[in-house]
């Protein structure tokens, strides 16, 4: 079974259309998202429909989070705060329904999926989390392998015996070892944050036991014009840069 993994879409909708048409070329069984489908981006409504129409199911992110509960604004930055204030009157009814019906993981097989870190966490960022506590975690989770998003950058945590290994990925493949526990991060769609403003995804080869990272490039332009006349913060355009 091939599984398409993407993560933090971010309402822009130019870099998902491009990742759709980049699938095209592989023979996926099943698209799922890693949630903060919303937040920063132009086009909010536009992904979600997309995801909706396409059968791609999702977690909850911590943008959707913080729409179900506005509450839970107070932990975001002023930007960020303010994108979402946004970002709430530019979806529908039907899509602030979608996302209040979120789960916060999927599990499918032996595989976890899940927005921050196992095992439901979507507000854990992976670099908060010391080398003990990646370790404790790793050894308690049933898990073979868990996919998670949040940070916007590629990465694979591995243990194997005592040994906890972690390292940021580059396009390519890789193998996954059936000793080994896995957390790895898809890195993100719509907002990346490692220099490099393609969209990312992962394709996970269950029965080669490989992953292969895709770096998809797509009209960034387009996208940085959506977030200007949008009126969000246009540090989300820099970003994109």
């Amino acid at each position: 079974m091939k599984t398409a993994i993407l993560s933090d879409i971010h309402g822009n909708a130019t870099a998902l259309r491009a990742v759709l048409a980049d699938l095209e070329v592989f023979t996926v069984d099943l698209v799922i998202s890693l949630g903060d489908n919303i937040g920063y981006g132009p086009e909010p409504e536009a992904v979600v429909s997309m995801l909706r129409k396409g059968n791609i199911p999702s977690v909850i992110g911590n943008h959707e989070l913080a729409i179900n509960r506005p509450d839970f604004l107070k932990w975001f930055n002023p930007t960020a705060r303010k994108s979402l204030e946004k970002t709430r009157k530019m979806i529908s009814p039907e899509t602030t329904a979608y996302i209040s019906k979120l789960g916060y993981c999927m599990v499918l097989g032996n595989c976890r999926f899940v927005h921050g870190f196992p095992p439901g966490s979507p507000t854990v960022y992976l670099f908060e989390v010391t080398p003990q506590k990646l370790k404790n975690t790793l050894e308690r989770m049933n898990d073979w392998i868990c996919f998670v998003g949040h940070t916007h950058l590629l990465e694979i945590i591995s243990l194997k015996g005592n040994e906890v290994r972690r390292e940021f990925l580059k396009e390519g493949e890789f193998h996954i070892n059936l000793d080994e526990k896995y957390i790895i991060n898809a890195g993100s769609v719509g907002q990346p944050r490692d220099g490099d403003n393609n969209a990312k995804y992962l394709i996970w080869d269950a029965e080669a036991s490989k992953v292969i990272v895709r770096y998809v490039p797509y009209d960034v332009d387009e996208t940085v014009r959506k977030i200007y006349q949008a009126g969000l913060p246009e540090q989300h355009a820099w970003r994109l840069m």
